[in-house]
């Protein structure tokens, strides 16, 4: 009953299982308690989660694969790999799905040289003839931006499922290599391994990225014809960014006129964002107020506008849609980028000074942008302003946004 309700994320029913549970006296035991963590976690109550795990008296491994597992569902992948380290503290050891957790969260934080290290362990415990252990490989791999690592993992597996080549194409596409994506995707059909609708998102997005337009409408028509899939939300918002690029925002409405449903606020958004690319102020508009119909607290609709009003060399425009917003009580969610030094990790908000050393980053910022004027290269800085109500620009959450994206 209680994976019944992790399942269906039904916390309600749940709690008054657990209640059950509790006064039973099955609360003690340890596969109940620990399948009680895993509702938790799948509820997205971390907290209640935890405190359950550190009072169960005999921790086993599978209670720690839940809250590990849970922590990293939760985009909470730090915390995950506290977990982890605190369980190899205690002399006990991880099987094949506490390994492939780890990866993950290392995956989800480009936490490269963690990943190495178990990929360490994983070797030394001859586990990579496991096909899920090596598809986490490949993945994290991939998603770290090593591709050449991902890709002799892959070469190198015994056996590749859908999984391992959508990890593949995902990372190629990921990280700009949309020729490479689209090589791997055409040596998957070749070998007769079936793509899902995730293969399909990471084609559509590689065609995208190299500007294959033709490409792009004839793997979308293949995915309904050849394949039987039917095209979901996230395929049309990669038509509709494909379509954009390429022959401009009008183009992309008329295509989200003819969709079978009605348009959601990321296809808006995305028809938002290639406006910026062709200063499409008319079309951009008209997305922004869609999106604000469907979630009127949205706050990036309005820096998604302001950016093409900044491309446009619409200032005023700018300076209202930015007064709106603080008229509207609505904040931007900061940028934040991560950098690992020495196996630790240090995160940096957008505009950040918190920092101990912030004053010396920031005066490094002002150095390297220096340097790359007296380059030749003059970064396109009007996207990255944040502009008050007399226009100026704010240049310290300019340069902190260069950098964190």
């Amino acid at each position: 009953v209680l994976k019944a309700c992790a399942a269906l994320q039904s916390l309600e029913f749940g709690l008054m299982v657990h209640d059950k549970v509790i006064k039973s006296g099955l609360g003690s035991d340890a596969f109940v308690a620990s399948t009680v963590v895993d509702m938790y976690c799948k509820c997205g109550m971390m907290t209640d989660a935890q405190k359950l795990h550190d009072r169960i008296g005999k921790q086993e491994l599978v209670s720690w694969n839940a809250i590990m597992s849970g922590f990293s569902l939760n985009k909470q992948s730090e915390d995950a790999q506290t977990m982890f380290s605190q369980m190899l503290d205690i002399g006990l050891k991880p099987d094949h799905f506490t390994y492939a957790t780890v990866l993950d969260t290392c995956a989800n934080l480009a936490t490269i040289e963690i990943g190495k290290q178990i990929h360490g362990q994983i070797i030394k415990q001859e586990m990579l003839v496991d096909e899920y252990i090596s598809s986490t490989l490949i993945d994290m791999y991939a998603k770290c931006g090593y591709m050449q690592d991902s890709l002799l993992m892959f070469e190198k597996a015994q056996k590749r499922d859908f999984v391992s080549w959508n990890a593949m194409i995902c990372g190629y596409a990921l990280h700009g290599q949309g020729a490479e994506a689209l090589k791997m995707f055409d040596r998957m059909q070749r070998e007769d391994v079936v793509p899902n609708h995730a293969t399909f998102v990471a084609v559509l997005r590689a065609c995208s990225h190299v500007g294959q337009l033709d490409d792009g409408c004839c793997y979308f028509h293949q995915m309904t014809t050849h394949y039987k899939l039917e095209p979901q939300l996230e395929h049309f918002a990669c038509m509709v960014d494909i379509l954009g690029r390429s022959k401009g925002p009008q183009e992309a409405l008329n295509f989200i006129g003819t969709m079978p449903f009605e348009a959601d606020a990321v296809i808006w958004k995305t028809l938002l964002s290639v406006c910026k690319i062709h200063r499409d102020v008319e079309v951009a508009e008209l997305a922004a107020g869609n999106v604000l119909l469907l979630d009127p607290e949205d706050s990036s609709v309005y820096i998604l506008l302001s950016n093409v009003y900044a491309e446009s060399g619409k200032w005023a425009d700018v300076s209202r849609t930015r007064r709106l917003m603080k008229q509207g009580r609505l904040k931007k969610e900061p940028g934040c980028s991560w950098i690992e030094v020495q196996n630790e990790m240090h995160g940096f908000l957008v505009g950040d000074n918190v920092h101990p050393r912030s004053r010396e980053l920031y005066d490094m910022l002002h150095d390297l942008l220096d340097e790359m004027k007296l380059s030749g290269y003059d970064p396109d800085s009007a996207s990255f302003a944040e502009v008050d109500e007399e226009g100026s620009a704010s240049e310290q959450d300019d340069l902190l946004g260069m950098v964190g994206g």
